[in-house]
């Protein structure tokens, strides 16, 4: 295939998954009225059975759309080789991860847990290094993902007013999509400008 071609399925697959994520949680809320984020984690989604095959179905899509947007924005962005490699690296086991989190759902509770919480801290890893990765060539460029990695790691302490972190998730899943729609308007941008 030609590399314009590539370009425009990757755009669009960008642009649907972006959709999806955007839409999907009002599916589920529409399919489940009932859930209070204040008081159930999202991933009660997952152990219902008219949203549980959804759920996993939107979480390989976000997923694989993450680690698309992110090598997007690595070989974009990312001046130094050096820094590559090892943003690769995080963003590849952070994918992983997310795909593990909704193929294993809540009834298997302690090892749902586990890598549920390793997507959450490798990924808010993931984009405060990037942050810092940035910095050395552009520190204000680089200060935006700094700041939305700290944001991410501070979206826990809802943890500390609620029962469940239902709203400590939901918070997290928009910062992850506010960085990710950022960094791919940033990457269009910069593509046009040549």
């Amino acid at each position: 295939m030609k590399r314009k071609t590539i370009n425009k399925l990757r755009k669009i697959y960008l642009i649907v998954s972006i959709s999806i994520g955007i839409i999907s949680p009002l599916i589920c809320i529409i399919l489940f009225p009932e859930f209070d984020p204040r008081i159930q984690p999202v991933s009660y989604f997952g152990i219902f059975k008219h949203t549980s095959i959804l759920f996993m179905i939107l979480l390989f899509i976000l997923s694989i759309y993450l680690w698309f947007n992110g090598e997007r924005s690595i070989y974009k962005f990312i001046k130094r080789k050096k820094y590559k490699w090892w943003l690769m690296s995080l963003l590849t086991f952070a994918c992983v991860f997310l795909c593990l989190t909704g193929s294993i759902s809540m009834k298997h509770d302690p090892i749902h847990q586990i890598v549920a919480l390793l997507f959450f801290l490798i990924y808010n890893f993931f984009v405060f290094a990037f942050g810092l990765a940035r910095a050395t060539s552009f520190v204000r460029k680089g200060l935006f993902s700094v700041i939305i990695g700290s944001l991410m790691l501070l979206s826990s302490l809802l943890l500390i007013p609620f029962p469940s972190y239902g709203v400590a998730e939901i918070v997290y899943i928009f910062l992850i999509f506010y960085w990710n729609i950022s960094m791919f308007i940033k990457y269009e941008k910069t593509s046009r400008n040549k």
